[in-house]
């Protein structure tokens, strides 16, 4: 039965890269996974198939999906079924394209097309260099700020989980602006002189192949033109909980994927008549569903509701994280341990999940959530 009734365009969009991620994506996915590399023929596939510009608007060689976009929700049905397969890859989709939409929404008409152009000629990926190692103790802000001189701003600072900086021309960087202490956003070529990018900090457990460097900026001169939008506009605008979206969307993508080889395997051994087995089965297909329903109706009511819309996606995000946190425990139960070796996809999938559901404040969910409810001020994408 379909819970949530999909566009015609739609249900074959989804085919189409769940396809291409099952033929292609999921035969290599090792490759890159044992030595942390970046999912380079992934990332070409994708290319050829015209959806590293998903985001963009059509005028620029895009497809229109995304938040503030014509189709909002086939964006997320690409990161979902890329997940299944390769979760490191999904990620550095979604990253990819999150930076695509923060260009077309603050950038200037001349902005857009440089910053896109080595997409669209040479599959080079964007990475949203936001997060960072230390904050300052009393205010809790970021610490790499822009001070202004003649004709731009002076960048220095350390950024960490920079994913797709490896495969950048181009970097989407958030800096304290010293004049207004807000937030700003400045683009820079990572070949800068004042560059550095450190590949060897990432060696996680999990989502290896979605290679998140740790970059430092050490007076990066950024002129005016590289300056995108104004102060404020990423916070104020409600970025964090749009960018909540791609996270819940790859959780979902991954579990998806873990059931369904579940699924297959108890089939398999023939142990698909034990009632216990039953209902781990079960609970697993009841939050999934739960889950893509929320999902799949928050995001298709962006546009007439966008702060609603935000407010179900903080549930939903909540959903998914208590349910990738029980997951492990029902895979475990419903088919012991043996599907955790390493010669079957759970195992690197299970680890793709618990590393890349450990943003901190997860709790923060819930708690705007109720203050909703509450009838007090809230703020969505704090658990980013």
């Amino acid at each position: 039965m379909e819970l949530f009734r999909l566009t015609e365009a739609q249900r074959e969009l989804a085919h189409k890269v769940e396809t291409m991620a099952r033929e292609r994506f999921a035969p290599r996915a090792n490759e890159y996974d044992g030595p942390a590399i970046m999912p380079k023929e992934d990332i070409l596939d994708l290319h050829r198939e015209g959806l590293l510009l998903a985001a963009a608007p059509k005028a620029y060689g895009g497809l229109g999906f995304g938040c503030e976009q014509d189709d909002p929700l086939s964006f997320f049905l690409v990161t979902e079924n890329i997940a299944k397969v390769n979760p490191a890859t999904g990620h550095c989709y979604q990253v990819h394209n999150n930076c695509v939409q923060m260009i077309h929404a603050f950038g200037n008409e001349a902005q857009k097309e440089k910053y896109l152009e080595p997409t669209r000629e040479r599959a080079a990926l964007l990475p949203g260099a936001g997060s960072e190692p230390t904050m300052h103790v009393a205010t809790g802000r970021m610490l790499t700020d822009a001070k202004h001189v003649d004709g731009g701003v002076m960048v220095s600072g350390i950024k960490h989980y920079a994913t797709n900086a490896s495969a950048s021309e181009w970097m989407w960087v958030m800096v304290i602006d010293e004049k207004t202490e807000r937030d700003l956003t400045v683009m820079i070529p990572s070949d800068h002189p004042g560059v550095t990018i450190k590949e060897e900090f990432w060696d996680p457990s999990g989502v290896r192949a979605c290679v998140s460097p740790v970059i430092e900026f050490n007076e990066v001169f950024v002129p005016e033109e590289d300056i995108l939008g104004q102060p404020g506009d990423f916070l104020g605008n409600d970025w964090l909980g749009k960018i909540n979206l791609g996270f819940s969307f790859n959780y979902l993508g991954t579990m998806q994927g873990i059931y369904e080889h579940v699924v297959n395997y108890l089939k398999e051994r023939n142990r698909t008549d034990d009632s216990m087995r039953q209902t781990y089965v079960g609970e697993m297909k009841a939050r999934l569903d739960a889950l893509r329903l929320m999902l799949y109706s928050a995001v298709s009511g962006f546009q007439a509701d966008p702060m609603g819309a935000m407010l179900a996606i903080e549930e939903a995000k909540f959903l998914a994280i208590e349910t990738a946190n029980r997951f492990q425990y029902l895979v475990g139960q419903a088919c012991g341990p043996t599907i955790l070796f390493r010669k079957y996809p759970v195992e690197r999938l299970l680890r793709d999940l618990a590393l890349h559901g450990l943003h901190g404040r997860h709790y923060q969910n819930a708690i705007t959530v109720g203050k909703s409810e509450l009838g007090q001020p809230f703020k969505v994408g704090l658990s980013v």
